[in-house]
C-alpha cells in the first residue's frame, strides 16, 4: 500500500517538476492563486524573471528527485532473489572458531 503511495508520489513530483520546467510562469501563476485564494487582486501579481528562472530550476530538481526515487522504488528482478537464498556463507560457518589476539608489551 505505501509502495503505491510513495511511486504515485514521485510521479506527480515528476509531472509537477515538468510543468515547472515548460511553463515556469504559468506555474506561478496557478500556485499564486491556490497560495493566496484569500486575497484580492491575486491576478495583477507578476513574478520578476530571477524568481521564473528559479523556478525552473527547482523544477528540473523535482523531476531527477523524482527518477531516481522512481527507480529505487523497482522491484528487484527474479534472479537476484533466487541468488541470495538462505545458504549458509564462510562467515556464517566460521563463527565457533575461537580467535587470538597477540599483543607485545
Amino acid at each position: 500500500m505505501f509502495r503505491k503511495c510513495r511511486r504515485l508520489g514521485y510521479a506527480w513530483l515528476v509531472l509537477n517538476g515538468v510543468f515547472y520546467v515548460l511553463a515556469p510562469r504559468l506555474a506561478l501563476k496557478l500556485t499564486a492563486k491556490l497560495w493566496l485564494l484569500g486575497f484580492e487582486n491575486v491576478e495583477e501579481l507578476e513574478p520578476k524573471n530571477w524568481y521564473a528562472t528559479s523556478t525552473r530550476a527547482a523544477g528540473v530538481g523535482m523531476v531527477a528527485a523524482g527518477i531516481a526515487g522512481l527507480l529505487l522504488e523497482r522491484e528487484p528482478a527474479v534472479a537476484d532473489e533466487e541468488d541470495t537464498e538462505d545458504e549458509p556463507t564462510e562467515e556464517m560457518e566460521d563463527e565457533d572458531d575461537e580467535v587470538t589476539v597477540e599483543t607485545t608489551d
